[in-house]
């Protein structure tokens, strides 16, 4: 896939060029995320929104958080790059971003400890680590059922078209996180990386 350019501001509407230009932090980024209901998607309907269709809807699910605060940072300067953090039950997307050599996080959660994080973690595994203990499973309630598993980053830039402004479902951005490869939190016999396949199963590499 051929890398996409940042959209000129210009094709963005009124209300999504202020939201931009005044998101110009990762703070900043990070107290307008936080006044996005999470989208629980409570009609069963899967959706990927675009930035676009986030601020038109205003709601967002953790991908779609990332993907509109990957949206607002890139126009300051940052790349849009979105951590996925694999998980045994539910993968979780943040937004990172570096500062004075620190790594920080913007995110959209339903759990305020899955949020964002200041700019202090030397390494994107220690940025990492700081939600583990935060990520139990969501499904059986057990709070000593850590399920966070790896990571990897997630280049916007390799999507094909106007992944900003779209209305169709960026499934394709799904799509990377089961093309590329994963560090492994806690590497298995010898095993560093490994693969996620869409059935929650992971292949060690």
């Amino acid at each position: 896939m051929s890398p996409s350019h940042c959209p000129d501001i210009r094709r963005f509407t009124e209300e999504e060029r202020w939201i931009i230009q005044t998101g110009d932090t990762p703070e900043k980024a990070q107290a307008f995320i936080n006044t996005i209901p999470y989208s629980f998607e409570a009609d069963g309907v899967a959706r990927l929104r675009s930035f676009r269709r986030v601020i038109r809807d205003k709601l967002a699910h953790c991908f779609e958080g990332a993907i509109t605060i990957a949206t607002i940072l890139s126009h300051h300067g940052y790349p849009p790059q979105i951590l996925c953090m694999e998980a045994r039950d539910v993968d979780h997307m943040i937004c990172p971003y570096r500062k004075d050599g620190k790594l920080g996080a913007v995110a959209q959660s339903r759990d305020e400890n899955l949020r964002g994080r200041p700019p202090m973690y030397p390494t994107v595994r220690d940025l990492v680590m700081s939600y583990h203990a935060h990520y139990w499973n969501l499904h059986t309630g057990d709070h000593t059922d850590l399920t966070l598993r790896g990571y990897t980053l997630i280049d916007l830039r390799e999507l094909e078209g106007d992944w900003m402004t779209t209305e169709e479902d960026l499934w394709p951005a799904e799509d990377l996180t089961y093309e590329t490869t994963y560090r492994a939190l806690f590497p298995e016999n010898g095993h560093q990386e490994f693969r996620s396949n869409r059935d929650g199963t992971i292949t060690w590499l």
